[in-house]
């Protein structure tokens, strides 16, 4: 973190950022914590319109845990990563969200 917590430092790779040699460079950007926050919200809504489920529909099972994998861009974005990303997913954040019990 900088600036008294401000602002957090993001480094990640640019796919348009690549060398002379084709491998892609590191690039940092401090983003401000509050475009962190209002991204995550933004990001966390859209993930639980998919997730709501009806249980007066789906029969004697219901969903109880959800575990995903996103990234952060260097303009704060959160992004869902799918199958198939390998080695570069190993700086990703993971989130498991887990069902209130009523």
């Amino acid at each position: 973190m900088t600036d008294a917590g401000n602002t957090i430092d993001i480094i990640t790779r640019e796919d348009d950022n690549l060398s002379r040699s084709g491998r892609a460079e590191l690039i940092s950007k401090a983003v401000p914590v509050s475009q962190l926050k209002d991204k995550f919200k933004e990001f966390m809504a859209n993930l639980q319109s998919i997730i709501d489920e009806d249980t007066s529909t789906n029969g004697p099972f219901h969903l109880s845990e959800v575990q995903f994998t996103a990234e952060i861009t260097t303009d704060g974005e959160f992004k869902l990563m799918g199958t198939g990303i390998g080695v570069e997913a190993k700086s990703a954040v993971t989130f498991t969200l887990s069902r209130k019990s009523t």
